[in-house]
Formats: C-alpha cells, structure tokens, sequence
C-alpha cells in the first residue's frame, strides 16, 4: 500500500488553509507532518483522506483517486471538530459508536468485554474529556484499526492535548509495526523534541518516511514439562497421560458462553456504515465565514 499526496492544496474563504504539501507513506511507515497549529492540519488529514477535494495537487492509494476507496482506506483519528468526540459523552457510548461503524457488535456487553480487552474497563463510566491523554488517542487508535478496510491511520495534531510526545509517537510505531500506513500530523516543537525529521506543510520535497520493522508473532504456547514427584517410599505420583496428576486436570472444553443476548447488540455490516464525507461540514464553513 501506498498513500501518496502530491502538492496537494486548500483554499479558505479568506486566506489558504493548506499551502501546496506533498508527503507519501506505505506499509510499516511512519512519517510525521510538522506544521504552524491552525486548520492546515485538518485540511491535510481530510485531504488525505478523500474527505475534502483539494483546490490543487492530487492524492492517490495505490494509483486510486476515487474519493469513496480514500474514506474507507484512510481513517483519520480525533481530528479537532471533525472526528473528535462531544467531551460529554460516556466513554462507553463512544466506543459503542465507532464498533458499529466498524462493523462490530456495538450492545453494552460487547462494548464492556473490548474495553476489558484493552485494560481499559475501568474508565467505562466516565466522560470523554476525563480520559488520560494518552489512552483517549491510543483508544481512538484501536477503535479506529478495528475497521477491516483501513490501511492507513492519520493522527491529526495528538499534541493539542497536552502530555508526552514520545507516548504518541510509540503509537504510532506500533501501528506501524502492525502494517499500517501511519501518519501524525504535529508542531514543529514536537518533532524537534522528538528528534524526527518531518514533512513540512507548505513543502513538496518531504523526507523519506521511518520504516518500522514488523511486529515479530507470538510464538505459540507449549506445553509445560510436570516433573513427576516421588513419595517417601520412593514411588511416583501417580499422573495421567498429558504429565499433569489426575486430580489436578482440567477440561480442555471451553465453558459455554452466555446465552444472554446483548443489549442493542445488532451486527452493523460495515458496507452499510458510511462515515459522514467531512468536506460537505468544511464547505458549510466555508460558507458561513464567507
């Protein structure tokens, strides 16, 4: 997979949004794209995404520049007033939300066992805007790879929210070493920081993307070796044929699973789920500032 952005440009009702800005990402990649903070960050991550036409320039996957094949290739990740959440809302009811839109069974049960999943059960109950930085974009990330079509991720401006850039960072080498495409979009602060040499909004001769190394597989489980322990007398314990004493063996049948349906826990397919194309609530704006 390729993503690929050459000068691409946004127009603004009374300046540019976006100045011409090429950069590109494949698998196991991981680019950042610094910048002043300001709309060009959004403008770029829906640009990128197939959610905005640009004025200028093109984007293409794999040669495609069809809109439709960008949005459901391209996922962009807490995009400020895009793709972030209302700070409001229980995080389990935006959980429950972006599950369905990938696909998944969205009832509360299912929504609780992911979040246990991901060690994240505990913060259930609580408001979006109370999530530690660093679980609230790693959370969106998982949520977001949890759709079965997206092959590239674009972090759009992680460092809005405060925290350490380097948690951030690691997530997106994670994604990466996964397979995914990887894109983060921040300030120039934080890829100084970080050491990273970025694209430049505003650039069209952006350096080579980081290339992650896979993940290594879990290496399946082996059986463990039962030392056979002997009695006073000399006599070994008497242990079944796997090794293990026969007391102490348990079934290898797993346990019936609840039969109790979930609440609301209807499969979306995610062909029926489109994700809002963003550049109809950007021309909206447009319109109103004009």
């Amino acid at each position: 997979m390729e993503l690929k952005a050459h000068a691409i440009s946004v127009r603004g009702p009374h300046a540019p949004m976006l100045q011409p800005t090429s950069v590109s990402v494949g698998d196991h990649q991981l680019v950042l794209l610094a910048g002043y903070p300001g709309p060009g960050h959004v403008a770029v991550s829906l640009g990128l995404s197939g959610r905005l036409k640009p004025d200028g320039g093109d984007v293409q996957l794999d040669g495609e520049t069809s809109g439709r094949v960008l949005r459901r290739r391209v996922a962009v990740v807490d995009a400020p007033g895009i793709t972030e959440p209302d700070d409001a809302l229980p995080v389990q009811t935006v959980v429950g939300e972006e599950l369905a839109i990938a696909g998944h069974k969205a009832g509360r049960k299912a929504v609780l066992e992911w979040l246990e999943q991901h060690e994240w059960d505990g913060f259930a109950d609580r408001r979006f805007e109370h999530l530690p930085v660093s679980v609230r974009t790693k959370l969106f990330a998982e949520l977001t790879v949890a759709r079965p079509d997206v092959k590239a991720v674009i972090l759009t401006m992680p460092d809005r929210l405060g925290g350490d850039p380097h948690e951030w960072y690691e997530l997106g080498r994670d994604l990466a070493s996964r397979g995914y495409g990887v894109i983060i979009t921040c300030a120039d602060a934080s890829a100084r920081l970080l050491g990273v040499e970025a694209a430049q909004l505003g650039s069209v001769s952006p350096p080579q993307p980081v290339q992650i190394e896979p993940a290594e597989p879990v290496a399946p489980a082996t059986p463990t070796e039962v030392a056979t322990e002997t009695t006073g007398a000399g006599e070994a314990e008497a242990v079944d044929e796997a090794g293990s004493p026969a007391e102490d063996v348990a079934s290898a049948e797993p346990a019936a699973e609840d039969a109790v349906p979930d609440e609301a826990a209807d499969v979306v397919p995610a062909e029926e789920v489109e994700e809002p194309v963003l550049a109809e609530l950007v021309d909206e704006k447009k319109k109103d500032l004009a």
